[in-house]
């Protein structure tokens, strides 16, 4: 009993209290708890350690004879990847709208999602519409390309062909098309077809919204014109007066850069522009074309019905384009088949009236001896004729014709030369001049004497001039006849060779060959340049020598291949107040012997009065025969005078 007697403090760690010396024992329970779940634990090990003994063993062991090549094999456990091509998509569509209206849409047959650019999807089997505010569709066709459907750009590859209701038909290997903008561009060769024709490029830009193209580097283009023209006779085109921008003929340019506005009907070429026409050439660094009709033509109808019918009206369709104007910039070049130049600083030809206008320094060219130069030159092709205005200078050879104003008819082969007012700044009409080279020639003897038979009153060599010196005409007006083969002057005339001046009123000259000033292939410009054969003057005509002696009479012959002058009427010889009468006059220029006479056939009046000194010195000589007054004061003045004149026959 006593030793269940103790003192001290309690011990809570052995669950016993301690109150007034007497000790109560603690509850078990948990502790009980504990040591069970200790045991099983003890009891799993006990099992589980030797079996993961054996196992690892069994496995190792395996893995031993596996390696070895002994026992079965057991087979691969495959992981699956992600690949692109297990996430390909068959018939995918695309859509959009746009800002004005407008909507697209693109389809495939196959697409592959990129799964570096998860914006970015490889499209096989494309096809695709656009659609702008005005209802005009653009469709596309390509082998593959890829659409970014963030910003709804498409790339398109291989075999592209894009079409629309407009007529576009474009040939691509590679284009972008921003479908949002309806913007297709390509840095590829293409081929274009419109209803204007077909245009070739190394790179181009569409942009159907505001129906603007441009095409770069290496670009070419046919325009087929909205009509034909019409059939033509072989004498009909060569008698074209424009030379170029014919209505109806179809245009071949070369550029490195073509611009079209198809709302502003305008095409603009530009860099080493070289435009063919019919066989005529221009070239120009830059030509701008306007139009009529549509580069794109109006769009199709949705409707069945009414692309049938359509299809009815295929056989009058009038679609494409028809040329109005074509204007050329900066130093432009014409050549036409036959070898025929133009060249100016500007042209600009209106296929609508017919017409063209080259302006600054304008120089037309036949073959290689005849040139016509001035500040502008107006074509017409209705009234076939060509009009060149400035200081206008014609030369053929070595023969020159100077004015103001140069009209010359391609069907008439007619031309005019003139001076008028309000031309190179004058207020006031000018004067023209022609200057004409004759082939050299021998000087002979003339037989002009014996011709004449003796008879008539024979003078000295006053009238003598170098059979080869040229003729130097000037007057008003010039008026040449092609096809008759004359050269008449008009108005205050003056025709000068060597010493000896005839005037007139006017003066005609004959001459073989052509003097056609016309352009794009008249006989003028591959013939013989013009050579003078005789001259005819008209009205108060006055032959002057180098000495003062005058002749005057009605009418007057040249002959200049024998360089005879002849003149007749009522003709009066002057040397001072020296004065020979008679009807005819012989003045042979080679030897400048000069034979008055009357014709035995005259019908002029019986007497004759000489103009006398002042002091009743005149004399009174029949017509019948050639009359004369001398005064000896006058003749004693010149020796070479006295000696001079001479009388064959007694008045």
């Amino acid at each position: 009993m006593a030793s269940m007697a103790a003192t001290g403090t309690s011990a809570a760690g052995n669950g016993r209290a301690r109150t007034s010396g007497i000790v109560i024992a603690g509850d078990r329970t948990k502790s009980r708890q504990i040591a069970h779940r200790h045991s099983r634990r003890v009891r799993i090990l006990k099992i589980a350690l030797p079996l993961t003994a054996v196992a690892t063993t069994v496995i190792a062991t395996m893995n031993i004879l596996e390696n070895a090549g002994v026992g079965p094999v057991l087979p691969p456990i495959e992981i699956p990847k992600i690949v692109a091509d297990n996430l390909k998509m068959h018939n995918p569509h695309y859509q959009g709208f746009n800002a004005d209206g407008g909507h697209y849409w693109v389809k495939a047959a196959t697409a592959q999602q990129d799964l570096k650019t998860l914006t970015a999807v490889h499209l096989d089997g494309i096809t695709g519409e656009m659609t702008d505010a005005k209802k005009q569709k653009t469709y596309l066709t390509a082998t593959r390309g890829l659409f970014d459907n963030k910003s709804n750009i498409l790339e398109l590859y291989d075999s592209i062909d894009v079409t629309g209701d407009s007529g576009l038909n474009a040939k691509l290997t590679r284009a972008t098309v921003q479908t949002k903008e309806n913007i297709i561009t390509s840095n590829e060769p293409s081929t274009i077809l419109m209803g204007a024709g077909q245009i070739t490029s190394n790179q181009l830009t569409i942009r159907q919204k505001t129906k603007e193209y441009t095409f770069l580097e290496n670009v070419r283009t046919h325009m087929q014109p909205k009509e034909p023209a019409p059939a033509a006779n072989a004498q009909t085109a060569q008698n074209s007066a424009l030379p170029f921008g014919k209505p109806g003929q179809p245009v071949d340019v070369a550029s490195n850069r073509l611009d079209i506005d198809d709302v502003k009907k305008t095409a603009i070429y530009s860099g080493q522009v070289v435009a063919i026409q019919d066989g005529a050439t221009m070239t120009s660094p830059e030509m701008t074309v306007t139009y009529e009709g549509a580069v794109a033509p109006a769009g199709k109808s949705d409707t069945k019905a009414s692309d049938e019918k359509k299809t009815a009206a295929d056989a009058s369709d009038t679609s494409g384009t028809k040329v109005k104007l074509i204007v050329a910039r900066d130093s432009v070049v014409l050549k036409q088949s036959n070898g025929e130049t133009a060249t100016s600083t500007s042209a600009v030809f209106n296929t609508v009236s017919n017409t063209a206008v080259l302006e600054g320094d304008v120089v037309l060219t036949q073959g290689d001896d005849r040139r016509a130069v001035g500040d502008r030159v107006d074509y017409d092709q209705t009234a076939q004729t060509m009009t060149l205005i400035g200081p206008v200078v014609v030369t053929q050879g070595a023969n020159i014709l100077k004015g103001r104003r140069l009209v010359y008819n391609r069907t008439s082969q007619k031309m005019q030369l003139s001076a008028p007012a309000n031309i190179m700044g004058s207020a006031s009409p000018g004067r023209i001049t022609a200057h004409f080279v004759r082939a050299s020639a021998k000087s002979s003897p003339s037989q002009s004497g014996d011709e004449e038979g003796g008879d008539g009153m024979s003078f000295g060599a006053a009238f003598k001039t170098d059979p080869n010196s040229p003729y130097d005409v000037v007057s008003d007006n010039l008026d040449v006849d092609d096809n008759a083969k004359t050269a008449i002057f008009t108005g205050n005339v003056s025709a000068v060779q060597g010493v000896v001046t005839m005037r007139s009123q006017e003066l005609t000259a004959f001459y073989t060959g052509s003097a056609g000033m016309g352009t794009t292939g008249s006989a003028g410009a591959t013939g013989a340049a013009a050579s003078l054969t005789h001259l005819t003057a008209r009205k108060k005509v006055v032959v002057v020598a180098k000495d003062g002696q005058t002749a005057t009479g009605d009418w007057a012959e040249v002959d200049v291949k024998k360089n005879l002058t002849t003149l007749g009427g009522a003709v009066v010889l002057t040397q001072g107040k020296n004065v020979v009468h008679g009807t005819k006059l012989v003045i042979d220029m080679n030897t400048g012997e000069a034979t008055i006479k009357t014709e035995p056939t005259a019908t002029s009046s019986g007497a004759v009065v000489s103009e006398g000194d002042g002091q009743g010195g005149g004399q009174v000589f029949k017509a019948e025969r050639p009359s004369a007054v001398f005064y000896p004061g006058q003749l004693k003045k010149s020796k070479v005078q006295a000696e001079g004149w001479q009388v064959r026959t007694s008045p």
